[in-house]
């Protein structure tokens, strides 16, 4: 099992370059945040302005994810997520998932590179994508 972020989400369910990468780790197995649902609908939201994706399109992409990826809740992760934030400058959103990733002892797949540099000093193993 892996901890995968809305950026690698969002490539994979956007089919932008690399997205091959990030079906490998969702064929084996995938969790993510409730926070993930937001940012993947918000990414969605900006295609669909900009017509890069069809309003129909964008809601067929969010109910793939839902069929991908097993989802929970971040409330007990938020102390956690906070103090890692704070002592590696990184948003708590990109935090959560580190924390997350150290609570199940899993690897976190990600395409945000701050946010893989702070995970890996933390000891956690990470696939950029």
């Amino acid at each position: 099992m892996r901890v995968i972020d809305s950026s690698a989400l969002v490539k994979y369910l956007s089919l932008e370059e690399g997205w091959e990468a990030v079906l490998k780790h969702l064929e084996e197995g995938c969790v993510t945040l409730e926070l993930a649902l937001k940012e993947v609908a918000n990414a969605l939201w900006k295609k669909a302005l900009v017509k890069e994706i069809s309003l129909e399109a964008s809601q067929e992409v969010f109910r793939r994810m839902l069929k991908v990826v097993r989802v929970v809740g971040q409330a007990k992760l938020l102390e956690k997520a906070f103090e890692i934030a704070v002592q590696n400058h990184i948003t708590i959103y990109d935090s959560l998932f580190i924390a997350l990733a150290e609570s199940k002892k899993a690897a976190l797949v990600t395409s945000d590179g701050k946010q893989a540099e702070v995970a890996k000093t933390l000891g956690i193993k990470v696939f950029e994508v």
